[in-house]
């Protein structure tokens, strides 16, 4: 079994795969598989992916219902113990982000820190432990997170029915029912895209109702608060 598994979900992603793709294939650590889920992509990305079919294990391309199905299809595919989410348009911050996570003891996730926009960017740290709480304020990138295939797959991975926060739905299930171990890796693992769909404005009223429906239904101290109230009204009048 290799220690890792990482996954890459694209679609017309021409401009960025091959970012992706370099950041991957120049890891110092080798003891991982590549799995690569398209969509169906018609602007190149194809022929670009088709340049590194020799360290890709597997390669998929046809059409599906979303950016979670296609993540929830790259997992069923793996067979490493630990899943990592590198999507199209994703980087891993130095050819050594494996191997620093290699280091870390076995936990249900492990994390690192990311750099905001490039690696000349800010970085954005994270706690080593995460309490109970934490994710009604604050959100790790998946770009940096490694999930134990076993505890993602007994979780029933991204729930499909989120177009845009399916990432947050599953850190606030593993964390706040679930309460699994996890390691904080002190380095950063990712690059984590400032342009990218989550900070999108065209996405923001998208985010902010999917993110409501979630700390509605599993944190007790948001549904009684003034900001639920707030969103539950922004909702309504929004379905006028």
């Amino acid at each position: 079994m290799k220690k890792f598994s990482i996954i890459t979900v694209c679609l017309n992603e021409g401009e960025a795969i091959r970012d992706t793709c370099e950041s991957i294939v120049t890891q110092t650590n080798r003891d991982f598989e590549w799995i690569v889920i398209d969509g169906g992509s018609t602007d190149g990305t194809l022929e670009i992916l088709r340049e590194y079919e020799d360290s890709i294990d597997c390669l998929i391309s046809e059409q599906d219902s979303g950016i979670y199905n296609a993540m929830n299809k790259g997992a069923a595919k793996a067979s490493g113990h630990y899943l990592i989410f590198m999507n199209g348009g994703d980087r891993f911050a130095c050819s050594d982000a494996l191997l620093f996570a290699s280091q870390a003891q076995g936990a249900q996730m492990l994390y690192g820190d990311v750099y905001l926009g490039d690696q000349s960017g800010d970085v954005e740290t994270y706690p080593d432990v995460v309490e109970s709480g934490y994710m009604l304020r604050k959100m790790i990138p998946h770009q940096t997170t490694f999930y134990e295939r076993a505890t993602f797959e007994a979780v029933g991975g991204y729930d499909e029915s989120f177009k845009i926060a399916g990432d947050y739905d599953l850190y606030v299930r593993l964390f706040e029912l679930e309460g699994i171990t996890h390691q904080h890796i002190p380095h950063p693992i990712a690059i984590f895209d400032l342009e990218g769909v989550s900070n999108s404005k065209d996405f923001r009223q998208l985010r902010k109702r999917e993110n409501h429906r979630i700390r509605k239904q599993y944190f007790k101290n948001y549904r009684y608060s003034m900001k639920c109230l707030r969103q539950e009204i922004r909702n309504f009048i929004g379905r006028q």
